[in-house]
């Protein structure tokens, strides 16, 4: 059994932000963890830097409407592989939502939005033209010749790759904000599997594995007195947190006379060591 961890690191510090179990890949996982990153940090806007297996034109779409400006590696389309003619030799028209091909034909759509597992597509042909093309061997095996699939959300994708494109050197950063930490877990800590089954309870561990690595990083970067000291502060709030977790415990777990010779202390304070 495998999990996916997923984790959000800020570019300053080298400390983890959030985490997750995830699915089996990162498809789906681009605004939800960048969202909960941004609410976290409380801040109005950010960037944010991801591998290609982040790359969904949806989630980068719901990033940029939310203050989120995405810098994710872009994915080549398959026909770049197929040695026929690629997508980037289809030109696109926003204005008509047509395609023009490399043989000056047109593209068009229906106007159907398709479901191409989960995501959004619409479809762009011309089987006409394509009947009696003289270069359609170069192009397409396809006996209704050749169709395009245009996600809903192509703008944001393409936006996203202009982005890279032009600032590469900000894009390798990437590795820097965020490879070291995981291997520190692995290599140096021998975190290379967890101890726990469900997602639920796998993230419980890979909490408290990456609040420890946070803490070590915490002493690095402020030193241990500075970082003692804050963490004195901290007590009060810990404190009444405490109080309101042993009140539902006692009315929910430790009904009257249930043990007898158990008595609970009350107001109970925590002292910062």
């Amino acid at each position: 059994m495998g999990y996916n961890v997923l984790a959000g690191c800020d570019a300053k510090h080298k400390l983890f932000v959030n985490n997750d179990t995830g699915s089996v890949n990162d498809t789906h996982a681009l605004s939800p963890m960048a969202l909960d990153a941004k609410e976290l940090l409380g801040v109005e806007s950010m960037d944010i830097l991801t591998d290609k297996g982040y790359t969904t034109a949806k989630h980068l779409d719901i990033c940029t409407r939310n203050g989120i400006t995405p810098y994710s590696s872009p994915k080549d389309h398959s026909s770049h592989h197929n040695g026929r003619y690629p997508m980037v030799d289809f030109k696109y028209d926003g204005i008509q939502d047509t395609y023009t091909c490399p043989a000056d034909q047109v593209l068009a759509t229906n106007g159907s939005i398709y479901d191409k597992a989960g995501h959004k597509v619409k479809h762009y042909k011309n089987r006409e033209a394509c009947g009696a093309c003289p270069v359609r061997a170069l192009c397409t095996t396809n006996k209704n010749g050749r169709f395009i699939e245009r996600s809903i959300y192509q703008e944001a994708l393409d936006e996203n790759q202009k982005r890279v494109e032009a600032r590469p050197e900000y894009y390798r950063l990437r590795q820097q904000v965020t490879e070291h930490q995981f291997g520190t877990l692995k290599r140096q800590w021998g975190f290379t599997h967890t101890l726990m089954r469900g997602k639920q309870n796998v993230l419980s561990e890979v909490n408290l594995m990456m609040i420890c690595y946070n803490l070590t990083r915490l002493v690095s970067i402020l030193g241990p007195e500075v970082l003692k000291n804050r963490l004195k502060r901290l007590v009060p709030g810990f404190s009444a947190l405490f109080e309101a977790v042993w009140a539902h415990m006692n009315s929910f777990l430790l009904p009257p006379n249930t043990y007898p010779n158990f008595k609970p202390t009350r107001n109970t304070v925590l002292t910062a060591l």
